[in-house]
């Protein structure tokens, strides 16, 4: 599994041998003081918290070649731009045909797929922090009533009562856990959006977000079943803003979050490449039941000891 590289001190950022050369930046020193060397191929998703760091173009055209989002923060040290690699798949003219060309009966039978696995992973993870029985039960049922594109919307009313039966303080858009949250997706969606690239599919081109003003449309559609992974660790760990390292570090590795797809289980990180061939799959073949969704199950996290245990590493 790739790991992300969180930046967030003043840093110069460079490249030596395919590897991403991590320099001390200290204007007063003469000294060339490197901090560590990772190569390319172990990283996921590179995140730039610091006005203060430097990065060669060489890297940056490396970075794309190797397929690595790059997610930039701004001055509150919140999410605000990504760059992804262009055309990184060989097929990538095919694919966006193929996406271009959707039928709208299997257009709205994806977004059925997508909103009753988001609401069924929203139930799942009010019940795995605690939440009354009830509650669970009234989120999950909305699933069985969802229809072909939502044409009922029960997305909508599934996630109000689901936010305020989970969250212990304030609400999703409002109060203490709303930055968390914010983040936590943000690094979730950077790195569904560097698989979707990879696998050649027009980002911009949504299956039901649309917004003339989103260059991201499709991720938004593909980050809704892997939400409640953040929510339920944002919830867990009592994670509050403002936001501090140890708090992002937290963040962070939700990609690492074992779910289960496809009859097996995996980090997120892994589930999100299933999620991106099957939907190719499901468009090509223009079966919706191909796509293959999460399955949240909790909170343990891929490690050295499983990979091994599995003959992974």
């Amino acid at each position: 599994m790739r790991q992300t590289v969180t930046i967030r001190n003043p840093r110069h950022l460079s490249l030596r041998d395919n590897r991403l050369v991590i320099r001390e930046k200290d204007p007063e020193s003469r000294s060339d003081n490197i901090l560590a060397e990772i190569p390319l191929s172990d990283i996921y998703v590179v995140i730039i918290d610091s006005p203060q760091i430097t990065m060669t173009s060489a890297l940056v055209s490396e970075m794309n070649d190797a397929g690595i989002g790059v997610m930039y923060c701004g001055r509150d040290h919140m999410p605000n731009g990504l760059c992804l690699p262009l055309g990184a798949h060989s097929r990538h003219a095919e694919i966006v045909e193929h996406q271009l060309a959707i039928p709208k009966p299997l257009r709205n039978r994806l977004w059925k797929r997508i909103v009753v696995s988001k609401i069924l992973n929203q139930a799942r993870a009010l019940e795995l922090s605690g939440g009354d029985a009830s509650d669970v039960a009234k989120v999950r049922n909305y699933a069985a009533e969802v229809h072909s594109n939502d044409r009922t919307h029960r997305e909508a009313p599934a996630a109000a009562d689901y936010f305020a039966a989970m969250l212990p303080y304030g609400t999703r858009r409002e109060g203490p856990m709303a930055a968390p949250l914010d983040y936590g997706y943000a690094v979730v969606r950077a790195g569904i959006a560097q698989c979707a690239v990879s696998h050649g599919w027009l980002v911009s081109r949504g299956i039901n977000h649309h917004s003339a003003d989103n260059a991201f449309n499709l991720i938004d559609d593909m980050i809704e079943p892997f939400r409640a992974a953040v929510d339920l660790l944002v919830v867990t760990e009592n994670i509050l803003g403002p936001l501090t390292p140890t708090d992002k570090a937290k963040l962070t590795a939700v990609t690492s979050v074992l779910v289960r797809i496809d009859g097996r289980e995996c980090p997120i990180q892994m589930a999100v490449d299933v999620f991106c061939e099957s939907l190719r799959r499901a468009i090509e073949l223009r079966d919706a039941d191909m796509l293959l969704t999460p399955e949240l199950i909790g909170l343990e996290m891929e490690s050295a000891n499983r990979m091994r245990a599995r003959g992974r590493i």
